[in-house]
């Protein structure tokens, strides 16, 4: 159902967490499907989550956090605003930023139900920053 990036994406533990934080950078919940995830650490120096939910979700996570590691917050801003244009549909993936990780979740753009859960963390993020 999802490409090879996507799962292996999903699997990746580099910037996992295996318990959830007792006070996190920020936090969202998708009640339709269950998906859960929390950010740790501090924007522009080390960013890591604890996500409970679809591959989708923690895939988004990790490419998340891949992306935007020791990304100074102005930059990661205007990555994150880029990276939700495109999953929304917007804009098609052009950016001079990122991994072939990143047009692998835009193409679960082909199940709209699944797009809230790979917008998910990304919105975490948006909203602390």
């Amino acid at each position: 159902m999802y490409e090879d990036t996507l799962l292996q994406l999903s699997r990746d533990t580099r910037f996992r967490d295996s318990e959830l934080f007792p006070s996190p950078l920020s936090e969202r919940r998708n009640p339709a499907c269950g998906d859960e995830v929390a950010l740790q650490g501090v924007v522009g120096e080390h960013l890591r989550f604890y996500a409970q939910g679809c591959a989708v979700c923690v895939a988004s996570c990790a490419a998340l956090c891949q992306e935007l590691q020791h990304c100074p917050p102005e930059c990661a801003r205007a990555r994150v605003e880029e990276a939700l244009a495109f999953f929304n549909g917007d804009t098609d993936w052009s950016a001079d930023w990122g991994s072939p990780a990143l047009p692998a979740l835009g193409a679960v753009r082909a199940r709209p139900m699944r797009m809230h859960c790979v917008r998910l963390p990304w919105e975490a993020l948006l909203a602390v920053l």
